[in-house]
């Protein structure tokens, strides 16, 4: 009787670390939304290249909705994803309509800006055709400010 109740209990323990391990992925920190993408929390410090949080590695179909705040005019917010295949990546930025808030993407590796989206509409779109040859290309996504502070959700997704 002493064995079986050892037993029972090592794969309750082996259950729940499966369950544990399978939650993870997808921008590390991430829930799955009902729409199929990647819920993830802005993380501070990302003000700069060398900081910008890392989302994930992105392949067609993938999607990550970041919710994130700039907590002033001067703050500016970088994400940084691995773009593995050719795919067009739009990029949806959401806020108030009383703040402007801008996109640019950035080709890490060099800091050569690869599309500035900065539009006075919300939300603001923009779509980017990356076209993977030989390497994986890094992409840094940043949100600034040209009028405001507030909250935003910027959404990836790859098609």
């Amino acid at each position: 009787m002493t064995r079986r109740r050892w037993w029972s209990i090592g794969m309750i323990g082996l259950l729940m670390m499966a369950g544990a391990l399978g939650g993870c992925g997808g921008g590390g920190d991430g829930q799955r939304a009902s729409s199929g993408c990647f819920l993830i929390g802005e993380r501070e410090p990302n003000a700069t290249a060398l900081t910008a949080q890392f989302l994930d590695n992105v392949f067609v179909d993938d999607c990550f909705i970041v919710s994130g705040s700039i907590f002033d005019p001067a703050d500016v917010d970088s994400y940084r994803v691995l773009v593995q295949e050719s795919l067009s990546l739009v990029v949806t930025l959401d806020h108030s309509r009383f703040v402007d808030f801008d996109i640019q993407l950035f080709d890490a590796d060099t800091g050569q800006l690869i599309s500035d989206c900065g539009i006075n509409v919300v939300p603001e779109v923009c779509e980017v055709l990356f076209t993977v040859r030989s390497s994986d290309i890094a992409v840094d996504v940043v949100v600034t400010s040209f009028i405001g502070a507030g909250t935003y959700t910027l959404t990836l997704d790859a098609q």
